[in-house]
C-alpha cells in the first residue's frame, strides 16, 4: 500500500527496491545517533531519483525512537532568510509542545527567527549559536533527526547555519540529513562554494538510477503490473532508472500510451499526463502553479472566479492523480517538476496575468491575505508586471518592504522598496518621493552613507519639481537632522516659504525654523483632512517639542494620535501614543501616569510582537529607576537587552538605560564611548561624560564638555532636560553666579514639572529640586528651603523615594554649619585670562571664575596681550580668536565706510539662494541630470548679474556712510558691558580692568602700576 511522504513524494513500503546500500548507510547513521552521537549525512542525486522518499521512509521507521524535524526549500525570491530553520524550529516546537519548548529556554534570536521578536536583527553568530543550543537542549531529552530537503534551493543563510550547527553538535545526539541535486551544483551555481565544506565533512549517500529489476518492481508497485522485459529495458534506458520518471512512465503505459513518449524528455511525458486531465482541472492546476509549490483553494477560487466547492472537488480529483496532495489548510504539488511543467506551458504574458489574478483575488477578499506571507504577495505583484494596476502593486511591495524592515531582513526591505519605486508611474509623484525617502533611510541604516544621500538628494529634487509644498516639507523633515545642517536650513526655509507664502524670520536658529515648518505643515495637513498627513505632522511636532513647559502640548498631540488610530486601526501608532502619553503625564507631575503605564503595558503584552513586549520591559525599567527599585530595573533592562540583538539603535538604548541606572544609584559611570556619538547625536556622549565628571568633582573635564557642547549646534530637543541638569550641577559646583541666575530664570516658570529627556527614558527629578540646588548655591537659603520642601511633596506624590530623600538631604545640608574656607595655594594666586572653547577662565588675586564667551572678553584678551599698545576699534571689530561673526571683511567694511546698498538681510538671502543653487547643480550633475544642471546654472548666472550692480571691488557691498564711528561705539559698549558682568562675579578684577583699560577710536590696556603676569 502506498503512503505519502512529508515532502510530497510518493513513498512505499517497497521503496527499498534497488536502494539496499544507501538505505543501510542512512539507517546506520540514524542508529548511531539514537545510541551515541549524530553528524551530517548528504543524500544526493538528480531530480526525482528518490532522495526525499528514501529519507522519509528511514525517518518513519525510527519515528518512535527520535524526534524528527522536517524542512524543505523552495525556489522563490519570496522565501525569507533562514527559511529552512524557521520550518525546523516550528516543527520541533509543535512536536515538543509549548511547555517542553519553554523548558529548553530558547534564546531571543530563536524567537526572532520565528517572527516573535521585536523586528531587530540578531547578530549572525548569536542567531547560529541560539539555534544550535536549542537543538542540543532538545537532544538531551532524546535524539533529534533534522531533515532538510532540496538543499540546492536553499538560501545562503540556511546553508551557513547548517554548516555551523553540524560542526558544533558533532558529539551530540543530533543528526542532520539533507538532500540535494548534485548534478545542479555546477561551478557556476550560487551555492557551490558553500556546499563544498559540507561535502568534505559529511557522510555522502549517492542515489543512482534503478536497474531493470528495480524498474520492474517499481512499475508493479505503481500501477499493479509490470511491462514485459523488453518494455522494462526500454523504460530503464530512457529514464535512466529515475524512480519519479519511472512512475510517470508506468502511468502512461497503464493508460495505453507508448513508453517511447519519454524520448522527448520527462517534461513532455508529464505534459502528456497532464493533458489527460479535464480542462477545468488543468486550468486550475496551471493557475495553482503560479502560486508556488503550496497553494490555497480559497485563493485559487477567488482568482479563477470558480466556486470554492468546484475548486476543492477538482483538486481532490487531482490528488487521485498523485500530482498534488491535500494538507489541513492547503494543497501541495508532490514534485517541483510537476509545478514547473505546468508553469512552463504558459507564455510570459499568460504567467503575468495569472500572477495578477492572484493579487486581485487578495484585494477582492482581504481575509485571504492572512494565508500568505507579505513577501509572497509582493512576489506575485512584481511578476504580474503591467497586468496589475501599479497602485495595487506598489501598495503590496511597500507593505512587504515595511514588514521586512521590521523583521530580520533590511536587505529584503531595500529590495521591495526598490521594486515599489520601479512600479511607480510618472503620475505617482507623491508615492514615488515618499518611497525614495524610505529607501534612503533603509540604505542609511545599512551604513551605505554616500548612496543614501544620493537617494535623499533625488527625493528633494523631485519634491521641488513637484510643486507640492507638502512633499517638499516632508522631504525636509525626513532628511537626517544632524548632517549638512546649513543646507538643511535652506531647504526648510524654502519649504516654509512654499507652505506659508513668505520667508521665515532669518533670525531663527535650526530648532526654531524646524518648529515653524512643522507648524505650517500640520496646519496644511489638517486642511486636507488626510489622517496619514496629520499623523506625520503630529509626530514631527512631537519629536521637537521637548523640555520644560512642553509636556502639556505633547499630551494633547499623543491624545489626538490615539484618536487617529481608532479610525485607521494602526496598532503600532496606538502603542507609541500610549507609551508617550504617560511620559507627558509624569513630566507634568501627574500621579495618574501610573495608570497610563499599566494601560500601555497591557496593550503591549497583548500584542503579537516581541518588540512591544520588550518596550513594556523598558518602560517598567524606567519607572523602577524613578522609584528606586534598582534590582528590578536591572532585571528588566537585561531582559530587554536580550532581544535587542545587534541592532545599533536598540543596543544603544539599552546601554543608555544601564548608564541611567548606575547614575541613579549614586555612581559616576565611566565616560560614554565616542562611538555613541554616531547614534544619538554628538552631544549624547558629552552630556553623560559631563554629568559623571561633575559627580566625581572633575570640574576641568566638565568644563571641557561644556565648551564642546557650546561649540556644537543646539542639541536635539529630546536632550534639553538632560543638558539642563548638567548645567545646573556644574553652575552650583562652581558657584557661577551669572549661570545660576540664568538657570533660575529659565526653570522657575516650570516649578511643579519634572525633568524628562530622551523620549521618556531619562527622568531627572522635580524641577523644584534643581531650583533648590541653584538657590542654595547662590546663598538664598529661604528660597532653597521652599523649593526642596516642594520637591519632597512632588516626589512622594509620584512614589519616587530616591528624589524625596535627595531633597531631604539637601535641606539638612542647608541647616548644617558652613565649612571653613580652604587655604589658598600658591598655584591659585596667579593671574589668568584664558579662553577654553566657549568658556573663559579668569583668575585675579587668588579668586577664579568662569564666564561664557563674549566679544568683549575677546577684546580685553587682545589688549592684555600687548600692555601699553593701542589697538584701533576697527581692528578689534575684526573679531580676534576666530570669532565667526566678523573678520577681515568686517574690518575692510569699517575702513571703507558707509552703509550697504544691500542690507544684511538681503545679502544673506542672495548668499543662501546662491548656495542652494550650487548644491542643486552639484546634485543634478552627480545624478546625471545634465538638463537640470544646465537650467540651474543659467539661473545662477542671472542672479550673479543682478548682484553686479550692487557690489564693489572684490565683491564688497557698495556703501553710503562711515562705519569707523560705529566701530568705536560698538567696541566701547561691548567692553563696558563685559566689565559689568565681571564685576558681578569678581569685583576686584573688574576694578583693576576698569582703571587700566581705556576705550575709544583706539583702545589700550595701561595699568598704573606694573601689570600682572597674565596667563593668556
Amino acid at each position: 500500500m502506498a503512503h505519502v511522504g512529508p515532502f510530497g513524494h510518493t513513498g512505499r513500503v517497497t521503496i527499498l527496491i534497488g536502494r539496499d546500500h544507501p538505505a543501510a548507510a542512512l539507517r546506520s547513521a540514524v542508529q548511531r545517533t539514537v545510541h551515541s552521537h549524530g553528524g551530517l549525512a548528504l543524500v544526493t542525486g538528480e531530480a526525482g531519483i528518490g532522495k526525499s522518499t528514501l529519507v522519509t521512509d528511514i525517518a518513519a521507521a525510527f519515528r518512535g525512537e527520535l524526534t524528527v524535524a522536517f524542512a524543505t526549500s523552495w525556489e522563490s525570491e519570496a522565501v525569507p532568510d533562514h527559511w529552512l530553520w524557521v520550518q525546523v524550529l516550528r516543527s520541533l516546537r509543535a512536536q515538543l509542545g509549548d511547555e517542553t519548548w519553554q523548558e529548553l529556554h530558547p534564546a531571543p534570536p530563536v524567537a526572532a527567527l520565528l517572527g516573535l521578536g521585536d523586528g531587530s536583527a540578531p547578530a549572525q553568530f548569536e542567531l547560529y549559536d541560539a539555534v544550535t543550543q536549542i537543538l542540543i537542549s532538545a537532544s538531551q531529552r532524546g535524539p533529534v533527526l533534522v531533515v532538510l530537503d532540496d538543499l540546492h534551493f536553499a538560501d545562503p543563510g540556511s546553508l551557513e547555519l547548517l554548516k555551523f550547527a553540524s560542526q558544533h553538535t558533532w558529539f551530540e545526539r543530533v543528526l542532520f540529513v539533507a538532500t540535494y541535486r548534485d548534478s545542479e551544483i555546477d561551478p557556476g551555481h550560487r551555492l557551490r562554494a558553500r556546499m563544498l565544506p559540507l561535502v568534505a565533512k559529511a557522510t555522502m549517500i549517492s542515489l543512482e538510477g534503478l536497474d531493470e529489476h528495480g524498474v520492474a518492481e517499481l512499475c508493479r508497485t505503481t500501477v499493479g503490473d509490470a511491462p514485459d522485459a523488453d518494455t522494462v529495458a526500454e523504460i530503464t534506458r530512457r529514464t535512466g532508472g529515475n524512480p519519479f520518471f519511472v512512475e510517470q512512465t508506468a502511468q502512461l503505459w497503464a493508460s495505453g500510451q507508448r513508453v517511447d513518449a519519454t524520448t522527448a524528455g520527462m517534461r513532455d511525458a508529464l505534459q502528456r499526463r497532464i493533458d489527460q486531465l479535464p480542462e477545468p482541472l488543468v486550468r486550475m492546476l496551471t493557475l495553482a502553479s503560479v502560486g508556488g509549490r503550496e497553494f490555497h483553494a480559497g485563493v485559487m477560487s477567488q482568482a479563477s472566479g470558480l466556486d470554492l466547492h468546484r475548486i476543492e472537488s477538482a483538486l481532490d480529483a487531482a490528488c487521485q492523480t498523485r500530482l498534488v496532495r491535500r494538507e489541513s489548510d492547503r494543497y501541495v504539488f508532490v514534485h517541483d517538476l510537476v509545478r514547473e511543467t505546468l508553469y512552463n506551458t504558459m507564455t510570459s504574458d499568460e504567467a503575468a496575468h495569472h500572477h495578477g489574478c492572484i493579487v486581485r483575488a487578495l484585494v477582492a477578499d482581504e481575509s485571504l491575505q492572512k494565508l500568505m506571507l507579505s513577501t509572497e504577495i509582493a512576489h506575485h505583484a512584481w511578476l504580474a508586471g503591467d497586468d496589475l494596476d501599479p497602485v495595487i502593486a506598489v501598495e503590496f511591495l511597500e507593505r512587504a518592504a515595511t514588514e521586512s524592515r521590521g523583521c530580520l531582513s533590511a536587505p529584503g526591505a531595500e529590495k521591495y522598496f526598490r521594486r515599489a519605486l520601479e512600479r511607480c508611474t510618472p503620475a505617482m509623484v507623491r508615492r514615488r518621493i515618499l518611497l525614495r525617502l524610505e529607501l534612503a533611510g533603509t540604505v542609511k541604516w545599512l551604513q551605505r552613507e554616500e548612496e543614501s544621500w544620493k537617494l535623499y538628494d533625488q527625493a528633494v529634487l523631485e519634491a521641488r519639481d513637484s510643486g507640492d509644498p507638502m512633499l517638499l516639507a516632508r522631504a525636509a523633515i525626513e532628511l537626517p537632522q544632524n548632517e549638512r545642517v546649513d543646507a538643511l536650513c535652506r531647504l526648510k526655509a524654502d519649504a516654509y516659504e512654499a507652505l506659508a507664502g513668505k520667508r521665515p524670520d532669518p533670525a531663527l536658529d535650526h530648532d526654531g525654523l524646524t518648529r515653524q515648518l512643522n507648524y505650517e505643515f500640520l496646519m496644511a495637513a489638517r486642511q486636507t483632512g488626510d489622517d496619514e498627513e496629520v499623523a506625520f505632522g503630529l509626530w514631527a511636532t512631537h519629536s521637537v517639542d521637548w523640555g520644560p513647559g512642553t509636556a502639556a502640548a505633547r499630551q494633547v498631540i499623543v491624545e489626538e494620535l490615539d484618536e487617529i488610530t481608532r479610525r485607521t486601526g494602526d496598532v503600532d501608532m496606538r502603542l507609541f501614543a500610549a507609551s508617550l502619553r504617560w511620559v507627558a503625564m509624569l513630566e507634568q507631575g501627574d500621579p495618574a501616569f501610573r495608570s497610563q503605564v499599566d494601560l500601555f503595558c497591557a496593550l503591549a503584552e497583548n500584542s503579537d510582537s516581541e518588540r512591544w513586549h520588550s518596550g513594556a520591559d523598558i518602560d517598567h525599567a524606567v519607572i523602577d529607576i524613578v522609584q528606586g527599585r534598582w534590582d528590578s530595573a536591572a532585571e528588566r533592562i537585561d531582559k530587554a537587552y536580550a532581544v535587542a540583538g545587534d541592532d545599533p539603535m536598540n543596543d544603544h538604548m539599552m546601554r543608555h538605560l544601564r548608564w541611567e541606572l548606575a547614575f541613579a544609584r549614586g555612581e559616576a559611570p565611566e565616560p560614554a564611548p565616542d562611538s555613541w556619538r554616531t547614534h544619538f547625536g554628538v552631544w549624547h556622549s558629552d552630556l553623560l561624560t559631563g554629568l559623571s565628571a561633575v559627580r566625581r568633582g572633575d570640574l576641568d573635564e566638565a568644563h571641557r564638555v561644556k565648551a564642546r557642547l557650546d561649540g556644537e549646534a543646539d542639541p536635539h530637543d529630546a536632550w534639553v532636560s538632560l543638558r539642563l541638569r548638567f548645567e545646573v550641577e556644574l553652575a552650583a559646583a562652581e558657584g557661577d553666579t551669572e549661570a545660576i541666575a540664568a538657570l533660575r530664570e529659565r526653570l522657575e516658570p516650570h516649578e511643579g514639572e519634572w525633568l524628562v529627556a530622551l523620549w521618556g527614558s531619562s527622568v531627572h527629578g522635580p524641577i523644584s529640586h534643581w531650583l533648590g540646588v541653584l538657590a542654595a548655591a547662590s546663598g538664598d537659603h529661604a528660597r532653597a528651603t521652599a523649593h526642596f520642601a516642594a520637591a519632597i511633596e512632588q516626589a512622594e506624590r509620584l512614589d519616587a523615594p530616591p528624589w524625596a530623600e535627595a531633597a531631604r538631604s539637601a535641606l539638612a545640608e542647608i541647616a548644617a554649619p558652613a565649612p571653613e574656607p580652604e587655604r589658598r595655594t600658591a598655584a591659585a594666586t596667579g593671574a589668568v585670562f584664558r579662553r577654553d572653547g566657549s568658556t573663559w577662565t579668569l583668575r585675579y588675586e587668588g579668586r577664579g571664575v568662569h564666564l561664557p564667551h563674549t566679544k568683549g572678553l575677546a577684546d580685553l584678551h587682545r589688549l592684555l596681550q600687548r600692555p601699553g599698545v593701542e589697538v584701533s576699534a576697527v581692528d578689534l571689530l575684526a573679531v580676534p580668536l576666530n570669532d565667526l561673526e566678523g573678520g577681515e571683511a568686517v574690518t575692510a567694511d569699517a575702513r571703507l565706510g558707509g552703509d550697504d546698498l544691500l542690507d544684511a538681510e538681503a545679502r544673506a538671502r542672495y548668499r543662501d539662494h546662491l548656495e542652494t543653487l550650487d548644491e542643486q547643480i552639484d546634485t543634478a550633475a552627480a545624478l546625471g541630470d545634465d538638463a537640470r544642471a544646465a537650467r540651474l546654472d543659467a539661473e545662477r548666472q542671472a542672479l550673479i548679474e543682478q548682484l553686479k550692480a550692487a557690489t564693489g571691488l572684490g565683491g564688497r557691498s557698495r556703501r553710503l556712510g562711515d562705519n569707523a564711528e560705529r566701530a568705536r561705539k560698538s567696541v566701547t559698549n561691548r567692553i563696558r558691558n563685559t566689565l559689568k558682568k565681571i564685576e558681578a562675579v569678581h569685583p576686584a578684577l573688574a576694578r583693576h580692568l576698569s582703571a587700566a583699560v581705556a576705550t575709544g577710536s583706539a583702545c589700550v590696556y595701561r595699568p598704573e602700576t606694573e601689570a600682572p603676569h597674565w596667563e593668556l
